[in-house]
């Protein structure tokens, strides 16, 4: 038991290392409604789907943890929580041990799968081996939001955003007769622009504005940032960071950020004597003069892809497309 502590410490807790390892898979935890409490089982959430049991699309699991403790579960507790669990399917991550038939006792209209100590430990330490969690250590860990890189692969040292994948990694590699490439999961290195600043309109109107632009240096594009799309839970995964000359210092103005942030607006409706009055839509254009850029990390999903007789690749996570892994 003490080493799966250890290996709990360096991933954090299993909260964290569980939704870690979901979300680089593209699946996430939802809260369950109106779950009732079971005393020794905590219910993290409801996914959608769970790749580690075989199960598609549509088979919706309820993830529970049970913690530590000197005792295995005995059939008496895993009795008493079928009893309250909803009807459906289950899976218990257990840091405590269980006898073998421990499931003989659960109710038929619960679909049970237990995970013990021992597949738990051995779960999250070839995800730790192979580099889609990173370990730390808990008194060298740091908050803020900055990290020191000096290659093209970093470890996060702290929270950072990470927006939700658009590719399905499964349908990608079906598609190209790759299903047995191997495939590493990794965070793309962007960054987001806060931009602090004003329009002026054909009148020399002013109207204050803030924008958030992702400037995202491997597909070279710059969009409007939408929370929406951010990861509740970013996995510590590896961060790959673009070839230098990639990055662009949006200061200077390209065409790509001006075209985001000028706005057409409606002007005032023509003064004439006739039934129609047409409503003109006016450029209002960004200043620059008064502008104020604040830059923060954030990252893409992606996988490293790695097919025999190729350069080795980077798949990304939003776009679908494939670029050079330096």
């Amino acid at each position: 038991m003490r080493s799966l502590q250890v290996l709990f410490a360096t991933a954090r807790n299993v909260d964290e290392a569980v939704r870690d390892l979901l979300a680089l898979r593209a699946v996430q935890l939802h809260p369950a409604n109106n779950m009732q409490k079971v005393h020794g089982f905590r219910c993290m959430g409801l996914a959608e789907r769970v790749p580690e049991l075989d199960e598609g699309p549509g088979s919706s699991v309820h993830v529970w943890h049970v913690h530590s403790d000197l005792l295995p579960i005995s059939p008496t507790e895993i009795e008493r929580w079928s009893v309250d669990a909803p009807g459906g399917r289950h899976w218990i991550l257990s840091e405590r041990s269980f006898p073998e038939d421990i499931l003989d006792s659960v109710d038929s209209s619960v679909d049970v799968v237990i995970w013990g100590p021992e597949r738990m430990a051995r779960w999250i330490g070839e995800a730790v081996l192979s580099g889609d969690l990173v370990a730390h250590s808990p008194d060298m860990e740091s908050e803020t939001d900055t990290e020191v890189s000096t290659s093209d692969v970093t470890e996060p040292i702290g929270p950072r955003r990470a927006l939700k994948p658009l590719v399905d990694l499964d349908s990608w590699l079906v598609q190209r007769g790759w299903e047995e490439v191997n495939t590493t999961p990794v965070l793309m290195s962007a960054k987001l622009w806060i931009i602090s600043g004003s329009l002026v309109g054909p009148e020399d109107e002013r109207e204050s504005a803030v924008w958030q632009v992702l400037e995202d240096p491997w597909s070279s594009s710059l969009t409007i940032y939408d929370p929406d799309e951010e990861l509740d839970y970013p996995p510590r995964l590896r961060v790959v960071n673009p070839p230098e000359m990639s990055w662009t210092d949006i200061r200077e103005l390209p065409p790509g950020l001006l075209r985001l942030l000028d706005s057409r607006k409606q002007g005032e409706p023509d003064s004439n004597d006739g039934p129609v009055r047409s409503m003109m839509l006016k450029w209002w254009r960004f200043n620059s003069k008064t502008a104020e850029f604040t830059e923060s990390p954030a990252t893409i999903p992606g996988w490293v892809i790695e097919v025999e007789g190729a350069p080795t690749q980077v798949l990304h996570g939003r776009n679908g497309r494939r670029y050079e892994y330096v």
